[in-house]
C-alpha cells in the first residue's frame, strides 16, 4: 500500500463500477476513495467501540492531503481516548466552511454598506489573492501560519500593499465571522505585523508633463486620449471618472457633478476652460449616456491600466501610476502658492490632514521667510566675517 500522496491523488483512476480505495500504509485506517461518479474523498475507516465505521474526511481538491491526514490522525487519536470521532465529526461538519464566510460576508455586509466599486474591489481580492483551496475549509481550520505564509507571499509576488490589504480585508472577515456565530476560536488574521508601507508621493515634473502630452496625442483611442487630460486638470480618482454621465455636466455652467466618491457624497468641480472644450469635442456627445461610453454596446469604459501602460511607456515614465497624475494636481497647485484648504477642497479630501502630506512641497514661501529673516538677524555680518 502506498502512502497517500498528492501526486497518487492526482494520477489515481476511476473505476467503472462502484468504488474502490486507496489505503494508506502510515495512518491505519486513512483511505482514499474513488467511485465511479469521478469523485474523490479522503475516509477513515475502522472500529469505534466495537462496531464497524466509516468517516468520510472530506473531498478532493476542496480538502488538501495534508489536511486530510490531519483530520485522519485526529479521528485515531480521539478513538484511543475513548471518544466517538464520528459523532464529533457530524458536529464538525455542520461548522461553516470558508465558501460559506464569502457569501455571508457579501449578503449580509458589503452588500449593504459598501459602494459598489470597493464590492467589486473585495469580490477581486478573494479571486486573486485568496487561495482557492480555503473555500471547502472549515473556518476553524484556518491557521495563522498559513494567513501569515500568505501575506508573506503576496508581498513577494504582489507588493506590500496589495499583501496588507488581504490581510486587513480577511480580518474583517473572520471578525464578521465571529460576530455572526460562524467560528468560535480567534481570528486567524489578527495581529499579524503588516509590512511598512512608505507614502508615494510621486509626480510629473514639467518636462516629464510635456512627454506624457505628447504622448497622450498618440494614443489611437480618443476616450483615453480624453480621459488622462480630464483626471490631470481635475485630480479625480479613477473610478470616480470613469462612469461619468452627460447628465453630470453642465456645460453653460461649467460644471462636473461627481455623485459617488471615495468620500461618501457627491462633489462638485468647476471645469477650467480646457476641459470645457475637451468634452465639447467628445464623440459621446449627444450619442451615449456616458462621456466616456465602453466600446460595447451598454456601459462605460471600465479598466485604464492597458490603456496607461502604453501610454507612460511612449513617454518614458514607467514608474508613474494613474494615482499619481492626482498627486500631480496636487504638487503643481502647491508650487503656484494655493492654499492647502483650497487644495483639499478641489480633492474631495474628508480630512484637513490628508492634504497637509503636499505642505512640504510649498517650499518657495518658506524659503522667502528664511531669505528675509536671516537679512534682518545678521544682514552682512556673516560675509564680513568670512
Amino acid at each position: 500500500m502506498p502512502n497517500i500522496t498528492k501526486a497518487v491523488v492526482q494520477s489515481a483512476t476511476f473505476p467503472e463500477r462502484g468504488q474502490t480505495f486507496i489505503r494508506d500504509d502510515s495512518i491505519e485506517g486513512f483511505a482514499l476513495r474513488l467511485t465511479a461518479k469521478g469523485a474523490k474523498s479522503f475516509v477513515w475507516e475502522g472500529r469505534i467501540k466495537g462496531r464497524p465505521r466509516r468517516i468520510t474526511i472530506g473531498q478532493f481538491p476542496d480538502l488538501s492531503v495534508a489536511a486530510a491526514r490531519i483530520r485522519a490522525h485526529k479521528i485515531r487519536a480521539a478513538i484511543i481516548e475513548g471518544r466517538d470521532p464520528s459523532e464529533e465529526h457530524q458536529t464538525e461538519r455542520r461548522e461553516p466552511i470558508f465558501a460559506d464566510l464569502i457569501k455571508a460576508y457579501f449578503e449580509r455586509h458589503a452588500n449593504k454598506h459598501k459602494r459598489e466599486r470597493s464590492i467589486r474591489h473585495d469580490e477581486w481580492c478573494v479571486s486573486k489573492y485568496v487561495p482557492q483551496s480555503w473555500r471547502g475549509r472549515r473556518l476553524s481550520d484556518i491557521r495563522r501560519d498559513e494567513v501569515e505564509n500568505l501575506h508573506a507571499t503576496i508581498g513577494n509576488k504582489h507588493g506590500h500593499y496589495a499583501a496588507n490589504h488581504t490581510i486587513r480585508f480577511l480580518r474583517c472577515m473572520f471578525n464578521l465571522a465571529r460576530e455572526w456565530k460562524m467560528l468560535s476560536g480567534e481570528n486567524p488574521s489578527a495581529r499579524i505585523r503588516l509590512f511598512k508601507e512608505e507614502r508615494r508621493e510621486r509626480f510629473l515634473s514639467p518636462e516629464e508633463l510635456q512627454r506624457v502630452n505628447q504622448a497622450l496625442l498618440d494614443e489611437p483611442d480618443w476616450r483615453w486620449r480624453a480621459f488622462f487630460p480630464v483626471a490631470l486638470m481635475l485630480g479625480t480618482r479613477r473610478s470616480e471618472l470613469l462612469c461619468v454621465r452627460w447628465s453630470d455636466i453642465d456645460l453653460k455652467q461649467r460644471t462636473l457633478r461627481l455623485p459617488e466618491t471615495k468620500a461618501g457624497r457627491p462633489h462638485f468641480l468647476p471645469l477650467p476652460e480646457p476641459a470645457v472644450t475637451l468634452f465639447q469635442s467628445l464623440p459621446s456627445r449627444g450619442k451615449s449616456e456616458w462621456a466616456f461610453p465602453s466600446s460595447r454596446k451598454d456601459g462605460h469604459i471600465v479598466e485604464p491600466a492597458k490603456a496607461w501602460q502604453r501610454i507612460r511607456e511612449r513617454a518614458g515614465v514607467k514608474d508613474v501610476r494613474i494615482h499619481d497624475l492626482r498627486h500631480t494636481l496636487a504638487s503643481w497647485l502647491v508650487a503656484q502658492g494655493f492654499s492647502l484648504p483650497l487644495i483639499g477642497r478641489a480633492l474631495n479630501h474628508r480630512h484637513t490632514s490628508t492634504t497637509e502630506r503636499y505642505a512640504h512641497l510649498a517650499l518657495d514661501p518658506v524659503r522667502q521667510a528664511l531669505e528675509q529673516n536671516a537679512e534682518r538677524m545678521f544682514g552682512q555680518s556673516i560675509d564680513e566675517d568670512i
